[in-house]
């Protein structure tokens, strides 16, 4: 089995100020969470409120993204002995835990943002997402409920709103006897929030195509690369 990535999906404690929320989990938190030796990537997309999404992005706060080399790994996590002694006791202190979800998926990159062919000419065909600390992304989460997460559309659809960078992410049933809380994630980059703003302006049509489905929660978020 190739990489599993693992979608953790992120509600505030109740009580908890959103500036603690993201400073806390930037640091101390993100700062222990490199030390884990079973982690091969990490990223944190911190959301901030959109205009062009409706209340339900309030759902969670924001995203951990982390990459394991296996599915044991990844199954093991929980139980990985620096885990246990000092990430585990933090996630107290600035997450709503009853409330967390996560999923383990396997990605399929419909445009990877690297160095891409069909933009050359432009810095748009220059940029890429691995080698920048801070980007801007859409993270939709769709419901366990939907049969089909994927429509044929969508991926011209993240093209017409500008999006540089377009990644579908399935839960792995066998991590999963039990089902996941989603069906699918699905994921789009852009270079900066002007960028996704200016992209979205141009063709509101397919940006309301592609986030008003039902059964999916979606939030706009500054993806931040720890690993």
């Amino acid at each position: 089995m190739a990489r599993v990535k693992m979608f953790a999906a992120i509600p505030r404690k109740l009580g908890v100020s959103t500036d603690y929320f993201h400073d806390h989990w930037r640091h101390p938190h993100g700062t222990m969470g490199r030390l884990v030796p079973t982690l091969r990537r990490y990223i944190q997309s911190h959301r901030i409120h959109s205009d062009f999404l409706d209340d339900s992005q309030a759902s969670f706060d924001g995203c951990a993204e982390v990459w394991f080399d296996n599915a044991q790994d990844a199954l093991n996590f929980a139980d990985e002995p620096y885990y246990v002694a000092n990430i585990k006791p933090d996630e107290l202190l600035f997450i709503d835990m009853p409330r967390l979800e996560y999923v383990f998926t396997q990605e399929e990159m419909l445009s990877t943002g690297d160095r891409n062919a069909e933009l050359l000419g432009s810095m748009d065909g220059a940029w890429c997402a691995d080698d920048r600390a801070l980007s801007v992304k859409l993270i939709q989460l769709i419901g366990a409920g939907v049969e089909q997460p994927w429509r044929p559309e969508d991926y011209e659809l993240g093209r017409r709103i500008g999006a540089l960078r377009q990644v579908q992410c399935r839960p792995i049933a066998s991590l999963h006897p039990d089902g996941a809380f989603v069906s699918g994630v699905r994921e789009l980059w852009w270079p900066t929030l002007s960028d996704m703003r200016s992209g979205i302006e141009a063709d509101r049509a397919a940006w309301n195509a592609l986030v008003d489905r039902e059964g999916s929660t979606a939030l706009v978020a500054t993806a931040e690369r720890f690993i």
